[in-house]
């Protein structure tokens, strides 16, 4: 046996030790923002993460004293990752890093500031180990100014953010899976005051990706040279009073690709401290115009039914892609059921299912810690257009958060992947992520 199988065999036993038989089934651009729940009316889902409104309750009437009485959080982290991959080299990094924010109160109840300075500088990095994705090309380190954004309050509770910002939307999101998310040149208009209805609409200009510190048209972040193109959104999400969550999402990128995203979440609480959750998605993608990316038409749609109990969610789901084209996400992470931490199960004519477990350890009085395993399996044809080798994956994470005390905010991660591809031309993936987190309010 090798060192590094070795290696990863240690890091697996310690991880299912640590974790229950019990899952998580939130796509891995949420997961891995938040830590596991331990019941299903506390679980996260696209619609969950879309449209979230920020609540700011202080404002002054003074432009000095606002500018003054802001907000400033320093978030560090420490990131180690390693991938060793058949037939390619490994890839490896050690990074230390995070942002520094700050953000005003409302000026007159009607306008106020932000804006988030990034930074990613390497601790370690072989040059024949590029591609982590914690560092630019070259394992060479960077600093962005991610956000800068006026924001202003408009009618009743709509609001109308401008300029650099943060976008958590189906397929066009933060993935915030490294060092440095995803960060967007947009406006957007939206209102999440009320109760049960939430809407945006918008255009985003530009975009700069992880490891970037440019902005570019979204045509170009999407890897096409020619004609640079922005992408119109719009979106609602409604919450019925019996537990039942509807949403749908409209990004059309002109001249490239349109995509439509619908969800249906459906959560009930049944007697004593059981829960149940059913779950729907549907997602249509489509070249328009000039085609800038070829002629492509092609669907997904999934299923997704979980069930939690002391603190332990299981959960199982279904996902088919169509065979016209494989789902493409070149602007963030994707909402599929089943995506996992190395693939997201969608190459055309692919058919996936997931069971995960998840837990935050309430039945055990843990407090601060949690963990899910994900297990996923894709099949596709043996033969014809789509043939490829069917694929497995299995995924760990335990995490811990300090409650309290001088460590508060505070929080350790401990990730590994195995992805396991069929047949000759089949590869095999094992990854390693060691992430150390802090939010640190300075003022």
């Amino acid at each position: 046996m090798k060192r590094h199988d070795r290696y990863y065999r240690a890091v697996w036993l310690i991880l299912a030790l640590a974790i229950p038989a019990g899952a998580s089934a939130s796509p891995e651009y949420i997961e891995s923002e938040r830590q596991a729940a331990g019941s299903v009316q506390n679980s996260a889902d696209s619609l969950d993460h879309a449209l979230r409104g920020k609540k700011l309750r202080r404002h002054f009437e003074a432009l000095g004293r606002t500018l003054r009485e802001g907000t400033l959080l320093l978030h560090p982290r420490n990131y180690y990752f390693h991938q060793r991959s058949d037939g390619q080299a490994s890839r490896e990094a050690w990074a230390q890093g995070g942002w520094l924010s700050y953000d005003t109160p409302w000026w007159k109840d009607r306008l106020r500031l932000g804006t988030t300075l990034y930074t990613s500088q390497k601790l370690y990095g072989p040059a024949d180990k590029d591609g982590s994705g914690l560092l630019q090309p070259g394992q060479q380190s960077y600093t962005v100014l991610g956000q800068l954004y006026l924001e202003a309050r408009l009618l009743d509770g709509m609001t109308l953010k401008l300029y650099r910002q943060a976008l958590d939307l189906p397929y066009l999101n933060r993935n915030d899976v490294r060092m440095v998310p995803n960060t967007f040149e947009a406006a957007l208009l939206m209102d999440t005051s009320h109760e049960h209805f939430a809407w945006g609409i918008g255009q985003v200009h530009r975009m700069k990706g992880r490891t970037s510190d440019r902005f570019v048209s979204m045509t170009e972040a999407a890897g096409i040279k020619g004609p640079d193109r922005g992408v119109s959104v719009a979106g609602f999400r409604y919450r019925l009073g019996n537990g039942l969550q509807l949403g749908a999402f409209e990004e059309y990128g002109r001249d490239y690709m349109n995509v439509f995203y619908a969800e249906a979440n459906s959560r009930t609480r049944t007697l004593g401290d059981w829960g149940l959750q059913f779950s729907a998605q549907y997602t249509d993608q489509r070249a328009l115009g000039d085609k800038l990316d070829g002629d492509f038409d092609t669907r997904s749609w999934g299923l997704k039914a979980a069930a939690s109990h002391s603190g332990i969610i299981a959960t199982v789901a279904h996902v088919r892609t169509a065979a016209n084209a494989r789902i493409r996400k070149p602007w963030g992470g994707s909402p599929s059921y089943l995506s996992l931490m190395i693939s997201d199960f969608d190459r055309a004519d692919e058919n996936g299912w997931r069971l995960g477990l998840s837990t935050d350890f309430s039945g055990l009085d843990l407090k601060g810690a949690s963990a899910f395993i994900n297990y996923a399996r894709g099949d596709t044809p043996e033969h014809g257009r789509n043939a490829s080798p069917d694929q497995s994956e299995l995924d760990f994470t335990v995490d811990y958060r300090f409650p309290g005390g001088p460590a508060r905010g505070l929080w350790l991660r401990l990730r590994a992947a195995f992805l396991e591809q069929d047949g000759d031309e089949g590869n095999d993936d094992r990854q390693l992520r060691v992430i150390v987190n802090y939010d640190f309010p300075v003022f």
